[in-house]
């Protein structure tokens, strides 16, 4: 099979297209014929070696939708030839023509639903989905603060606020990310020294009950700024680095409560209603995925330039070669 196969960490160009074996799916797993791919900040992280570095020879990617062509010891054989899509922390590597990955993380895909949106829905799609619904219980009325809200995580965090009844106010770079924004429902807003203040005289005077933040350093103090009582600050994300230890005396005025998201942190199988219900939403029109560009694999490279500079909305996806 023809696989993106990473010899040495560096920058995009160590992302070349070579010959590598099929895999073998193991226990509990299923070997999938990669259609679409998914292409995820962390994946840029990894190849410069600034996140868990991988083990190399590394096949980038966790998320892929395709089709299943066998299954390992204990998997029932009745997902051969299913349309499927996952995510999950152990793969063999999606940037290929075939992958295996753990039966309990598959969506088993509607029909209607075709691969390029099945591979933005797993990790992208579930973080909104547990942020909206396991991190936080915001209710209808609160109103909420969603930052890079063009994004991936973000344009879905925000209609899947909205389902809640949440107000959503929502933060990106440029004037075309801003309108996408507006497009999905949320009030955008341009970051900068007066982003609290801009918020709270678009919320009539009031700070918001919820931050969700993915930038990390660089807009840790305006989410903090920007929350009202009893307001709750999820981290789930560092693109601009870690944020910096939070001291109690920065929570006390106002009750603020500081917290974190992570998908892997839970178990797959908590996730099954979420798998169904991403889909069901698409389908009827209620959840709109929004494509960015679509590469051939053989380009992953430029698509990882284009994640890092900061140069997309929505989701990159990556067509294997035939």
């Amino acid at each position: 099979m023809q696989a993106i196969v990473v010899q040495t960490l560096g920058d995009p160009s160590v992302l070349a297209l070579r010959s590598h074996p099929v895999p073998d799916p193991g226990p509990g797993e299923v070997l999938v014929r990669i259609e679409a791919v998914g292409v995820n900040f962390t994946e840029t992280e990894k190849r410069r070696g600034v996140y868990n570095p991988p083990a190399l020879p590394w096949i980038p990617g966790d998320e892929g939708a395709g089709v299943v062509e066998a299954t390992g010891q204990g998997v029932d054989r009745s997902w051969i030839g299913r349309r499927v899509a996952f995510w999950a922390q152990r793969t063999s590597g999606t940037y290929a023509q075939y992958a295996v990955a753990p039966v309990n993380s598959l969506f088993s895909l509607l029909d209607q639903v075709e691969f390029p949106v099945a591979a933005a829905l797993p990790a992208q799609g579930l973080a909104a989905y547990g942020l909206a619904n396991a991190a936080t219980g915001l209710t209808r009325g609160q109103s909420a603060l969603v930052h890079a809200a063009a994004g991936g995580v973000g344009a879905l965090l925000v209609q899947l606020l909205q389902r809640r009844g949440v107000r959503v106010f929502g933060t990106a770079s440029t004037a075309a990310k801003q309108k996408l924004v507006g497009e999905l429902g949320a009030t955008p807003l341009p970051y900068g020294p007066d982003l609290p203040q801009l918020l709270r005289a678009a919320n009539g005077g009031q700070g918001v009950d919820a931050v969700f933040d993915s930038v990390g350093r660089a807009t840790q103090a305006d989410s903090l700024a920007a929350l009202t009582l009893y307001g709750h600050l999820v981290f789930f994300g560092e693109s601009s680095g870690s944020p910096a230890p939070i001291h109690p005396d920065e929570l006390y005025g106002l009750n603020l409560k500081v917290s974190s998201f992570w998908l892997a942190a839970d178990p797959p199988e908590r996730w099954e209603t979420a798998r169904r219900e991403l889909q069901e939403w698409v389908v009827s029109g209620q959840l709109r995925v929004t494509l960015g560009q679509i590469f051939p694999l053989a380009q992953a490279g430029d698509a990882h330039r284009r994640l890092e500079q900061r140069q997309t909305h929505g989701k990159l996806i990556l067509l294997p070669a035939a």
